[in-house]
C-alpha cells in the first residue's frame, strides 16, 4: 500500500517513557509493533482504533506482542475485539483534521485553475464594457430616462429578453468545461484511494470505485485493505490471472480462501540423459544385430552339413 503524504509523530522523549521502557525490557519486538501501528494508524486515518486483522495482518504482531503492548498500557482492548493506541489523538492528527486540510488544498487549486482559465484579454473587455457603460450613463438624466421609456415605447417579446441577455452573457468556454470535469473526476475519497493502491492490478478506476461504494455496505475499508493486501502478496496468484478490482468487490472475492498451491512443474530430462539413453538403445540394437547375424551363419552351416 502506498502511503500518503504526512507522519505519524513521536515525541523527543519518546526514548526515555516508563512505558516505552518497560516493553523494551519484557518484549523488545513489541516497541517495534508499536511504531509501525502509529504509521498505519496515520496513514488510513481510523484516529488509532485498528481491527483484530489489522493488528495481526498489517503490523505482523505476535500474541506476546500484543499482550505486552496491553500490559503497559500502550495498546487498549475494546469489547468488539478492536485495539486502540492509548492517547493517540493527544499526539496525532484525528481524520477530520487531515481531510479539513486536503479540502482547503482542492479548493486552493480549483481557485488557482480558475483564475489561469482568464485571459488578460478578457479582463480587457470587462474592463473596456464598464468603462463605456459608465461614461454613457453620465450623460443620462433622471428626465431623459424617464423621456427614452414613455415615448414611442414599444413592448418587447421573450425573444427580444433573451436577445439582449445574450450579448452580456459570458459563457463558459470548453476548455473551462472539460477542467472543471476532469477536476471533479480527480476527487475520489482517501478510503477508496488507500484500497486502489494496496489492490495488485490498476484496471478501470471509476468501476472499482463504484463496486468499491457497493462493498463499503457490507464491510469496513480497513478489513477491505487487508483482504487485498493479503490477496496481493499470495505467492500463489498469477498477475495475468488477477481479478479486476471491481471483479473481486462486486463478487465478495474478499471471503475467498486462499489459492492453491501451485503444482510442482514435472521433471524433465536433462538432454545429456537423453543423449546417453539414445546411446545405450543403439549399442543394445547393434549387439542384438550382431547376435542374430551369428545365429543365422550357425544355422546355415548346420543346413549344409545336413545336406551333404
Amino acid at each position: 500500500m502506498m502511503a500518503r503524504q504526512g507522519y505519524g509523530k513521536l515525541s523527543n522523549g519518546f526514548y526515555s517513557n516508563t512505558k516505552v521502557l518497560k516493553l523494551q525490557r519484557m518484549r523488545p519486538s513489541a516497541l517495534g509493533v508499536y511504531c509501525m501501528a502509529i504509521s498505519f494508524c496515520s496513514d488510513v486515518l481510523n484516529d488509532g482504533v485498528m481491527s483484530e486483522d489489522d493488528v495481526i495482518y498489517q503490523l505482523n504482531a505476535t500474541e506476546e506482542d500484543i499482550e505486552a503492548l496491553i500490559k503497559v498500557g500502550m495498546f487498549e482492548r475494546s469489547d468488539d475485539g478492536s485495539y486502540r493506541i492509548h492517547d493517540y489523538l493527544s499526539h496525532q492528527s484525528s481524520r477530520e483534521q487531515v481531510e479539513t486540510r486536503a479540502e482547503g488544498a482542492r479548493n486552493r487549486k480549483r481557485k488557482q485553475r480558475s483564475e489561469a482559465d482568464v485571459t488578460p484579454e478578457s479582463r480587457c473587455d470587462e474592463t473596456n464594457v464598464t468603462s463605456m457603460s459608465r461614461r454613457d450613463n453620465s450623460n443620462v438624466t433622471p428626465e431623459s430616462r424617464w423621456d427614452s421609456l414613455t415615448k414611442n415605447q414599444e413592448p418587447i417579446t421573450n425573444n427580444q429578453k433573451n436577445s439582449s441577455n445574450e450579448e452580456f452573457s459570458l459563457p463558459q468556454t470548453p476548455s473551462q468545461a472539460e477542467g472543471a470535469a476532469e477536476s471533479a473526476d480527480e476527487d475520489y475519497p482517501i478510503e477508496f484511494e488507500q484500497f486502489w493502491q494496496t489492490y495488485p492490478r490498476k484496471t478501470g478506476k471509476r468501476k472499482a470505485f463504484e463496486a468499491w461504494r457497493k462493498a463499503r455496505r457490507k464491510t469496513n475499508n480497513t478489513f477491505l485493505i487487508a483482504k487485498a493486501s493479503r490477496y496481493a502478496a499470495d505467492p500463489n496468484r498469477e498477475p495475468g490471472y488477477t481479478l479486476t478490482p471491481a471483479n473481486w468487490l462486486d463478487g465478495e472475492h474478499w471471503d475467498d480462501d486462499p489459492l492453491p498451491a501451485k503444482p510442482e512443474p514435472t521433471a524433465r530430462p536433462s538432454p545429456s540423459a537423453w543423449n546417453r539413453s539414445q546411446a545405450n538403445q543403439d549399442a543394445n540394437a547393434a549387439l542384438i544385430a550382431h547376435y542374430a547375424a551369428e545365429e543365422a551363419a550357425e544355422n546355415q552351416s548346420r543346413e549344409g552339413v545336413l545336406t551333404c
